[in-house]
């Protein structure tokens, strides 16, 4: 290869000599760089966004979530969360009971989830519920069950009035509106008597492994138990955003194809520049191979300096723009107030491959061409 890399060098520093082919040279290695350059800021963007996401979902929503496998009731709650305690003493446990209501404010009547939580010491109603039923801190509101109870008047249906204590915001995936009550208010409205439907588990060590923890934990209860973990609890959402990152690497990622068509020809056009020395090389005893070999560390030669350069470019661009806050977000709308970009090394090292690869592809086609070429050809009309 020694041969091989010293005469693709000699060719590579010898373009300067000739302008067309220089310049074909060199929006080659412009259009690989600024390709690369673009999918690196647009996945270090699409990464911001999504990192922000995924931090929401964990702060304001359970880590894990253990349900019945059969029914609505959990069998024996205490007992699981005597044993959760001991074994996972850093876990934090509520328990859960829920189900829809009518919920009447000033406005109109409309249904909303109720959730009772351990963790709740006062009436709360997020943002949603809050806008459609005209209602806020410190108002009352009336809750009114599907449980009936026997009355002389008949059955009726069992109510509450509840003072709300504060308006939370939205919680992620859910599109209506969300009544939290204290657990012993809402199982006298839901139940009538204590039970427990779900625990939520929350951890700060390693959220998205909790589910397998409290799997091998509770390894015991396992055909009684159904737990969730992160993935499954937001499937939708998380899926959703692999498939944004999927379908927007494939369509910025067609930049580095046309980049590489672009190496292709320049390749094709520095071999027909060539071909009395690539004659001359075969007569000298240049085999088929490393005339292959040749031109393949050409291509890759203008591909390492693109690639490099975008890599490089792309990643200080998405750095800046990230710690300045150069593209700021208008307040209220977004959770952030300025667009963030994280830069993933992985996706970094990947762009870059990728970019190397289609280099390899294109720079081996017109190669193999060259190999094929029979050496008196290149010598006829000279």
């Amino acid at each position: 290869m020694r041969a091989e890399l010293h005469l693709a060098r000699r060719y590579l520093i010898g373009l300067g000599r000739r302008t067309h082919v220089a310049t074909v040279s060199a929006i080659s290695l412009l259009s690989l760089a600024l390709g690369v350059l673009a999918l690196v800021v647009t996945l270090s963007l699409l990464d911001g966004f999504q990192s922000t996401i995924k931090r929401g979902i964990l702060a304001q929503s359970a880590h894990a979530r253990i349900e019945p496998a059969r029914g609505r009731v959990l069998h024996d709650p205490a007992e699981l969360v005597s044993i959760l305690h001991r074994e996972l003493p850093d876990v934090g446990i509520v328990e859960i009971v829920q189900g829809t209501c009518l919920v009447r404010g000033i406005g109109d009547a409309v249904p909303a989830h109720v959730e009772g939580r351990s963790d709740m010491e006062a009436p709360a109603i997020d943002s949603v519920l809050a806008a459609r039923i005209g209602a806020g801190a410190g108002e009352r509101i009336n809750v009114i069950s599907p449980r009936r109870r026997l009355t002389p008047m008949g059955p009726v249906p069992v109510h509450a009035v509840v003072r709300v204590n504060r308006v939370a915001p939205r919680q992620p995936g859910v599109d209506g509106g969300v009544l939290l009550l204290p657990l012993a208010q809402a199982q006298r409205l839901l139940w009538g008597h204590k039970v427990v439907e779900a625990l939520e588990l929350r951890t700060f060590s390693d959220p998205w492994r909790l589910a397998g923890t409290v799997r091998s934990v509770l390894a015991g209860h396992a055909d009684q138990l159904r737990i969730k973990g992160v993935r499954e609890l937001h499937h939708s959402l998380l899926l959703a955003l692999s498939l944004e990152r999927i379908m927007i690497f494939f369509a910025v990622g067609l930049m580095l194809v046309i980049a590489a068509l672009n190496l292709l020809c320049n390749v094709a056009m520095v071999a027909a520049e060539k071909r009395t020395d690539l004659a001359v090389l075969a007569g000298l005893g240049l085999g088929p191979r490393a005339l292959r070999r040749l031109f393949v560390a050409l291509g890759l030669g203008i591909g390492v300096l693109g690639a490099a350069l975008g890599a490089a470019g792309g990643t200080l661009l998405a750095v800046v723009l990230d710690r300045t806050k150069a593209l700021p977000l208008p307040r209220g709308i977004f959770i952030v107030d300025a667009v963030p970009f994280r830069v993933d090394p992985l996706m970094v090292l990947t762009v870059t491959g990728l970019a190397l690869a289609l280099s390899a592809v294109a720079s081996w086609l017109p190669a193999r061409l060259v190999a094929r070429r029979d050496p008196a050809e290149g010598l006829r009309y000279e």
